[in-house]
């Protein structure tokens, strides 16, 4: 069960906010006609048992919310690499860019959007509101 709200009025987004992709998504977020709860994993220490249960929503094993064949990851760690998901926890919470892609839940509903129009499977956005930075 997760300890950070999940209610349907409210959409918790976790991101890196140096990221550019990153920024465009949340854009898109916060043009949602709900409360948005952010989490800069640059400004903010996310623990073990958050991400723990941010990977179950999504379905996953935390060691799966790192992208070990993305181009950012190969670069510092190499070629198939294998991690636990202790391992994994401690470079999510030390190396934030590494956090390739954000998170975005809403009730129990969690996704893993790559691309800024990926959210509005949460939601039904206006377009038009949106300003990307």
């Amino acid at each position: 069960m997760i300890s950070i709200a999940t209610d349907e009025r409210e959409i918790v987004f976790i991101y890196n906010s140096d990221i550019k992709n990153h920024r465009e998504i949340f854009a898109y977020v916060q043009s949602a006609d709900k409360k948005v709860n952010a989490l800069d994993i640059t400004k903010e220490k996310i623990t073990g048992t958050l991400w723990s249960e941010v990977a179950e929503l999504l379905g996953k094993e935390v060691k799966d919310l790192l992208h070990t064949d993305h181009g950012t990851f190969v670069q510092k760690y190499g070629e198939n690499v294998s991690l636990e998901n202790d391992g994994a926890i401690k470079i999510l919470q030390n190396e934030p860019e590494m956090f390739i892609f954000p998170i975005a839940i809403r009730g129990k509903h969690a996704i893993e959007p790559h691309l800024y129009g990926d959210v509005t499977e949460l939601f039904g956005s206006d377009s038009g509101k949106i300003n990307i930075p």
